[in-house]
């Protein structure tokens, strides 16, 4: 029989989990109607910068959605699913809206 995962918060870092997803889907929420020109303006704006290539932009967007937030030890990427919120080798993925995945492949 396989091993049944524990689900239950190992340290306070753990309980900053829910909170953090919550604030992530929110600004993930707001970004998604934008249009490219404008969602590109609002990056621009938010990190003072214009990406160059595709590594630059994926950066941004990390930049942009984690600006303002307290990540309490998660830390977020990006991967095909979408962003990854990561802790000790715990992890959850929220999907992308379809406007910031087109902006990452450029």
């Amino acid at each position: 029989m396989p091993e049944r995962l524990s689900v239950r918060p190992r340290d306070l870092t753990d309980l900053y989990l829910a909170p953090l997803l919550i604030a992530l889907e929110e600004r993930l929420e707001q970004l998604a109607p934008l249009n490219p020109g404008a969602l590109a303006f609002e990056i621009i704006l938010v990190t003072n910068q214009e990406p160059r290539d595709r590594a630059e932009r994926a950066g941004m967007v990390i930049e942009v959605l984690q600006t303002g937030l307290d990540l309490h030890g998660w830390t977020l990427s990006l991967e095909p699913r979408g962003l990854r919120v990561e802790h000790a080798g715990r992890g959850v993925v929220l999907g992308l809206p379809t406007n910031l995945r087109d902006y990452l492949v450029g």
